[in-house]
């Protein structure tokens, strides 16, 4: 048999990174650097993954914390009508003067993930994953997925958090348990079918962003990783 042969298929992921003016970088820097170098090093024990990374947003640069223009490879006109392609989602977050009034508008960015996490899962065993960094998870809340399951956001939002969900989703729904830790992976949500994993502030960015390089990869794989960036991750122990 040849080597060729014997070598396991890669495996593509295609993550869609969701930007708008104001957006807070390590929220969207963070995944994208963990998952690049995740596609760029090999893994002897497991099938090779490999991260296709797009970002997406209403225009075609995004301003990011005014600090920092970025050029986007998907309008959101079109990425709402090819979002059934995307594996994973990421969410950023931003400042709350930029936050609060976006999802009171119920903008076309909650719609898009409203739509992600609705949507059937690719392959049987294996759900579509949603993760939101940091004030992200107010997005997440504005499309109402956020019921009864377990979440984290920035340490001075989390009961603010809460309070904006029971707004939304009303008294009679089950609220979300907001707690601060650096990231939580609720499992499936209740209200779809992806799985919602949501990061606490700005530097937690990495942390779930290499939890979840654990879960599709190997656990390995998430500590090499880690130590090529010069990043003291622990993983959250299982409770």
């Amino acid at each position: 048999m040849s080597s060729t042969a014997s070598t396991p298929p890669k495996k593509y992921y295609k993550v869609a990174v969701l930007l708008f003016d104001g957006v807070d970088i390590l929220d969207f820097a963070a995944p994208m650097e963990i998952l690049t170098h995740t596609s760029h090093n090999r893994n002897p024990d497991n099938p090779d993954r490999v991260f296709s990374i797009k970002t997406v947003a209403r225009a075609p640069t995004v301003n990011a914390k005014q600090a920092l223009t970025v050029q986007v490879d998907l309008l959101l006109d079109e990425a709402l009508q090819t979002i059934a392609d995307f594996d994973i989602l990421i969410v950023p977050g931003g400042p709350p003067s930029l936050i609060t009034p976006m999802v009171a508008s119920n903008p076309l960015e909650v719609e898009l993930i409203r739509k992600f996490a609705t949507l059937p899962p690719k392959t049987p065993d294996e759900p579509r994953v949603l993760c939101s960094m940091c004030t992200g998870a107010f997005l997440v809340g504005a499309a109402r997925l956020l019921t009864g399951v377990p979440v984290t956001t920035h340490h001075r939002a989390v009961e603010r958090l809460r309070q904006f969900c029971i707004q939304v989703n009303g008294d009679d729904v089950p609220p979300p348990e907001v707690s601060h830790k650096r990231y939580i992976d609720a499992g499936i949500l209740k209200t779809g079918h992806a799985r919602l994993i949501t990061a606490g502030g700005v530097s937690s960015s990495l942390d779930a962003s290499l939890y979840l390089v654990s879960q599709l990869t190997s656990l390995d794989m998430a500590a090499f990783i880690s130590r090529v960036i010069e990043y003291d991750w622990k993983p959250l122990a299982e409770e």
